[in-house]
C-alpha cells in the first residue's frame, strides 16, 4: 500500500492489480477485520547449524556424488569442466568413485570414503 500526501489530509492509495481501482481511507477502515490460526503447526525437526562454507573452492578437493537422477553421466562432467574452468587449482574427484547418494542408511560407511579421499567440498545430486 502507499501514501500520498494531499493538501487536506492523507488518502491511502490502494491499487488492485486486476482492476487498478483506487480506494479511499475511509473505505479501506470499512473493511472487516479477520484473526486466524496458521494451518502451519509447530517446528517439530530440530534445528542444527550449518557446517562452515569454504571462501573459495580454489586449490579444494571437491567430491562429486551423484543421485542416479536426470542423465548423471551428461551432467556431472559437465558440472565438472565449469568448476575446473572457473577455480584454478582445484580437484574434482568424479562421482564413479563413490557410492549413490542415499537417504541416510550406512551414513558413518560413506562418510569414510569422503574422508579417503580428501573432501573438502561435496556436491551431491544433479535434479531430478
Amino acid at each position: 500500500m502507499k501514501k500520498v500526501m494531499l493538501q487536506g489530509g492523507t488518502m491511502v492509495v490502494a491499487a488492485l492489480a486486476t482492476t487498478s481501482v483506487l480506494l479511499s481511507q475511509a473505505a479501506l477502515s470499512a473493511e472487516p477485520s479477520y484473526s486466524v490460526v496458521s494451518p502451519l503447526g509447530e517446528d517439530t525437526v530440530k534445528m542444527i547449524e550449518m557446517a562452515p562454507r569454504l571462501d573459495t573452492l580454489s586449490n579444494k578437493t571437491v567430491c562429486m556424488v551423484s543421485n542416479n537422477d536426470f542423465k548423471t553421466n551428461i551432467t556431472m562432467p559437465v558440472i565438472e569442466k565449469a568448476l575446473k574452468d572457473a577455480y584454478p587449482g582445484i580437484k574434482v574427484v568424479p562421482y564413479t568413485e563413490f557410492p549413490t547418494a542415499f537417504s541416510g542408511t550406512r551414513w558413518e560407511e560413506v562418510r569414510g570414503v569422503y574422508k579417503t579421499k580428501g573432501c573438502q567440498a561435496v556436491i551431491s545430486g544433479n535434479g531430478g
